[in-house]
């Protein structure tokens, strides 16, 4: 295999038809599932890499002309089928109430992931956001497929995640009805990662909503998720309002976790290192375990990780 370099300046990949699967209703494990085919999902991708100039596709086979997405460990991974995939689940649990207050929960998965064998039948992510009791819309893109990356894809681009939540809005109004979908636009965000959904979420900090949408941003859960873009994290904390931030850490993601601990205190801006309280009030929490990284979505501590920080969230703030 013949392979050269490509640079930046290539067309943007064409967008694809809105379309949606029913994957359950009203049983009861759901009030609604849907896997849904969005254009403004973050694959398929086809724009430079964050904040440089490089091509997302920076080598080329010179015979079968099939493109790859050099990792940040220099790995090339090739565009199909990894980078293709614009599935995005979307899903209500069994005990949801459309016409009471709701958050949006978008949760970012990490490496090597497909959504239905990952996050729905090994990880039971549906089964802890049930067991929160949380009156939430869950949306969860499928990342970079079955690879070892963290790239965002169209959430590199400014206002992508908006763009993305639009895609989801209309889905939502076809299977729940316009007044809904149109609360779903005003809905608090909580955005939540995994290991590798960390680029995700700071990529959404930094860019993914226009100045006015900002505040609907209201906490983030990182689930042993600091793994870099720090200074996007940071920024975010240091604006003004309402929010919080759960960063759950392992051995593995402490040395960012320090450094950030770092700049808070020389800021004077206070934080907590236990979650022994009621609820979760507008703050700053670092949880340290000494779980092993692959275990920390079942195990934390506390055990269902995502369900117990979501379970003691404030209260959702009025749509």
């Amino acid at each position: 295999m013949g392979l050269t370099p490509l640079t930046a300046g290539m067309a943007y990949g064409q967008e694809t038809e809105i379309s949606h699967e029913v994957i359950c209703r009203k049983t009861s494990s759901c009030l609604l599932g849907l896997m849904a085919k969005l254009p403004h999902a973050p694959f398929p991708y086809d724009g430079i890499v964050g904040d440089t100039d490089q091509p997302f596709y920076d080598y080329q086979d010179l015979v079968s002309e099939k493109r790859f997405h050099t990792t940040s460990n220099g790995t090339l991974i090739p565009e199909s089928p990894h980078f293709r995939d614009n599935r995005v689940l979307i899903h209500l649990s069994p005990t949801f109430q459309p016409d009471k207050p709701y958050t949006i929960l978008v949760f970012f998965h990490g490496h090597n992931t497909e959504l239905n064998r990952t996050l729905i039948k090994e990880m039971g992510l549906l089964r802890q956001i049930n067991a929160s009791g949380r009156n939430l819309v869950l949306v969860a893109p499928q990342m970079a497929l079955n690879a070892a990356d963290s790239s965002p894809g169209k959430l590199y681009c400014r206002l992508g995640f908006a763009r993305m939540l639009e895609d989801v809005s209309h889905v939502l109004g076809k299977t729940m009805g316009a007044k809904f979908a149109a609360r779903f636009n005003n809905a608090p965000v909580v955005l939540a990662a995994y290991s590798g959904g960390y680029r995700a979420v700071a990529y959404t900090l930094d860019r993914g909503l226009d100045q006015t949408q900002n505040r609907r941003v209201r906490g983030i859960i990182l689930l042993d998720a600091l793994y870099g873009e720090l200074d996007k994290f940071d920024t975010w904390l240091q604006q003004p309002g309402n929010k919080f931030m759960v960063n759950l850490y392992s051995p593995s993601s402490t040395p960012l976790t320090l450094e950030l601990k770092k700049r808070l205190q020389e800021r004077g801006q206070l934080w907590s290192n236990t979650m022994r309280i009621r609820t979760i009030p507008h703050k700053i929490l670092f949880l340290s375990v000494r779980t092993q990284h692959d275990r920390i979505m079942f195990d934390g501590p506390p055990q269902w990780p995502l369900s117990e920080i979501i379970r003691k969230m404030i209260g959702n703030a009025a749509d």
